[in-house]
């Protein structure tokens, strides 16, 4: 495919993860594509450790309008947090047997975020939009600043000399489930920022899963590959890969389809995921604290120092979270700090800090576990589908470094296929960004991808009354035929392979005076259900984008003529290609076996 990446000449390939909580970055080169040689960004304005592989994604405005981001913000200044998830704000989370339960949770996540904005002001501070910027403008900056830095580092690792004259290859990991709009509105915040911008540059979206899926192999295999271990995988194993991240837990299947020369995957079921990702945990635990010192008590701590207080709090239960594990001992308590409240044991409030029970802590943990379980078990019930076992499930990302969201797993009997190994890889919340590199720098190494949903546009058919409404029924003026309409015809079916080599026509026809510069639109509509219903209609059924086809650069002799109504007309017939790559769906314009060029694509 044209647009995958193939790299000719010597370039430098940075691995972007811009996340819900955190961000991050990689760099290497195309004269050393060996894992060991990956180099993940550790200097951050604002920290004074230089050993952290990521930064805050958090991004504050000034009066002014000037910003600042990650560790530049001090504590207790409001802020925009979690601006990733806002890219996706109209979209769901699919569940492979009942779209409705993610319906559910994605409302859940609206009124759960729009409840703790109301209810908590320190909350309301990390939602701080003062010049009400669209979700791609705040993106926009905060990557502005972001790909600064990484080019600060690019030249102190290597001269700026070097880097000017070196082209580099940018790939941006987004979630694997993120809408087609999300992606778009992902691509354009880059590009605003600059990122792929320069001379030779290119930008590349790749998933989440897919860069980490990547990462966890090679690190499997270039590590281990001078033992003998009988439990690396082997071509035709089957494995559950598990992006656990601050908003989101998107997972992917995959087969092993070939280790030598090169590795080889492919999807066996389509991915999922859910907005459950450790930020709903800290969330739980200010629904806790609220609910145990009450109203009056808790709007003072978020009013304490402008919020400081509070602030500390969720602060300090990152490192609780993090101690939650096999070894915590059951019975153990911990302890946040909460200054300036008189003790009230019953409240949990002792000597100037907050008690946290064993049993409550886990209380904020359990819900989440088991939505992140039950994502896990639908694909490998995909997997066992197949009349496969997965051998592994691979879990990466800051929240996949949590000891009890591993003991979990680890415990858990998953049905038919039991208990399954779970392995954390080595630098697993650098996992996507170290992965991104690697796709960068061996190619596309998915030789399939199951298609995430259903794609087609809306038609009129002759009318069937078993299949048919009424009130959608009408007559033909050409045919008198009694025909259908607000139907759907289906291009690309959820969970076909969509490997790099297929292409998807729609195809189409229109006729137009002379003269007239013809550019055609068409509607691109999409369902989640795992059976396309016929009629747009149907509540699944979304109108997903504007597709403008733009044929004034071909010649007008190039057309056919035709007579309408004693007129002379100019009639064409034209397709949309469309070809599926990891994080996007690249459309482009066909008219008698000749490319025109990728289609305008505007997204509802």
């Amino acid at each position: 495919m044209a647009t995958e990446i193939f790299l000719q000449e010597h370039r430098i390939v940075v691995g972007l993860d811009y996340g819900t909580t955190y961000s991050g970055g990689a760099h290497g080169d195309t004269s050393q594509n060996s894992i060991d040689n990956i180099k993940v960004i550790r200097r951050w304005p604002g920290k004074e450790r230089r050993d952290e592989v990521k930064c805050p994604s958090d991004i504050a405005y000034g009066a002014d309008g000037t910003y600042r981001w990650g560790y530049l913000i001090p504590p207790g200044l409001a802020r925009l947090a979690w601006a990733k998830l806002d890219l996706d704000e109209d979209s769901f989370y699919e569940n492979q047997e009942n779209g409705e339960d993610y319906v559910d949770l994605q409302e859940s996540f609206t009124e759960t975020l729009e409840s703790v904005e109301d209810e908590f002001p320190m909350v309301e501070g990390m939602r701080h939009n003062p010049f009400n910027k669209s979700p791609v403008d705040v993106v926009a900056d905060y990557l502005t600043a972001f790909h600064d830095v990484i080019m600060s580092n690019l030249r102190r690792a290597q001269g700026e000399n070097f880097i000017n004259r070196t082209a580099i290859d940018w790939v941006m990991t987004v979630p694997a489930v993120w809408s087609e709009k999300a992606q778009s509105l992902t691509r354009e915040a880059a590009s605003r920022a600059g990122i792929g911008q320069r001379d030779k540059d290119r930008l590349f979206l790749v998933s989440e899963p897919e860069a980490a899926a990547v990462y966890a192999i090679s690190e499997l295999y270039q590590r281990d590959s001078t033992r003998n271990n009988p439990n690396m995988l082997n071509v035709g194993d089957t494995f559950v890969l598990c992006d656990a991240g601050g908003g989101t837990v998107d997972l992917i299947s995959y087969r092993v389809g070939q280790l030598q020369p090169s590795l080889g995957l492919s999807e066996v079921a389509v991915g999922s995921g859910a907005k459950c990702g450790s930020t709903f945990v800290d969330r739980n635990l200010l629904k806790l604290l609220r609910r145990k010192i009450g109203d009056q008590r808790f709007q003072i701590l978020c009013q304490k120092k402008d919020g400081m207080v509070l602030n500390k709090m969720v602060s300090e239960f990152e490192g609780v979270k993090r101690s939650l594990g096999p070894l915590y001992l059951p019975g153990s308590d911990s302890y946040l700090p909460m200054p300036g409240f008189a003790n009230d044991p019953a409240a949990g409030i002792i000597e100037g800090q907050f008690e946290l029970t064993h049993g409550e802590l886990k209380g904020c943990f359990d819900p989440i576990m088991e939505q992140i379980i039950e994502l896990i078990q639908g694909q490998i019930d995909a997997i066992c589908g197949t009349g496969s076992v997965p051998k592994y499930v691979f879990l990466v990302g800051g929240f996949g470094e949590s000891d009890y969201l591993m003991s979990r797993l680890s415990a858990h009997n998953f049905g038919t296929a039991g208990r399954i190994e779970i392995i954390s890889p080595d630098d697993a919340w650098s996992a996507v960004s170290r992965g991104a590199v690697l796709r960068g720098l061996d190619g596309c190494l998915v030789e399939n991808r199951r298609c995430r949903r259903n794609y087609g546009t809306r038609i009129n058919t002759i009318f069937d009354p078993t299949i048919h409404h009424e009130e959608d029924a009408f007559y033909s003026t050409d045919t008198g035929m009694k025909m259908a309409r607000n139907q759907v015809s289906w291009i690309v079916q959820k969970g076909v392979d969509t490997d790099s080599n297929t292409k998807f026509q729609l195809k189409c026809g229109t006729t137009f005076q002379k003269d007239e510069k013809l550019r055609r639109g068409a509607t691109l509509v999409a369902s989640d259900l795992d059976i396309a219903p016929h009629s747009y209609r149907d509540k699944s059924v979304h109108d997903l984008c504007f597709l403008m086809a733009d044929l004034s650069m071909v010649p007008e002799s190039e057309f056919d003529l035709v007579n309408i109504n004693g007129q002379t007309c100019l009639s064409a017939q034209f397709t949309i290609e469309m070809a599926f790559e990891s994080a996007e769906i690249k459309f482009q314009l066909y008219f008698k076996g000749n490319c025109y060029g990728q289609v305008k694509t505007t997204f509802h």
